[in-house]
């Protein structure tokens, strides 16, 4: 009985969270830090991306999630970079919208300066959202 109860539970749970991913908005996102010279940059670089890998989505919005920088250390305990995660909107050639994590460094340039210029890092996966204007 309890094991029908536990698969009752774990069912409905699972059913709302699909239900909550599928409500998901862009525009519902509270930006971590603002700057939107850093959110242009990382459109650019997305949307170069995506044309270099030959994929359909074409970057449209930019919100940064992380409340700072997280500081890259090498063995020794030096800096040698800094890096931010921004969320990314997109729309499909099939008029899908999505939105998906990317990560950006900065690279240190001594004397607790760092690059204004972003690199790429790394993609998460795509989710589907509600498409905006």
């Amino acid at each position: 009985m309890l094991k029908h109860i536990l698969l009752l539970l774990v069912t409905s749970a699972c059913s709302l969270s699909v239900f909550a991913q599928n409500r998901a908005r862009f525009s519902d996102i509270r930006p971590g830090m603002l700057d939107g010279e850093i959110e242009q940059r990382a459109l650019k670089i997305a949307n170069q991306r995506a044309v270099d890998l030959r994929c359909p989505e074409d970057y449209t919005k930019a919100v940064i999630i992380s409340r700072k920088w997280v500081h890259e250390l090498d063995k020794d305990g030096f800096a040698t970079g800094r890096t931010i995660h921004v969320e990314l909107y997109a729309r499909t050639e099939d008029g899908k919208c999505g939105m998906t994590d990317f990560m950006f460094r900065q690279k240190h340039l001594g004397e607790g300066e760092y690059s204004r210029k972003l690199y790429f890092v790394s993609m998460g996966d795509m989710f589907t959202v509600d498409c905006e204007e």
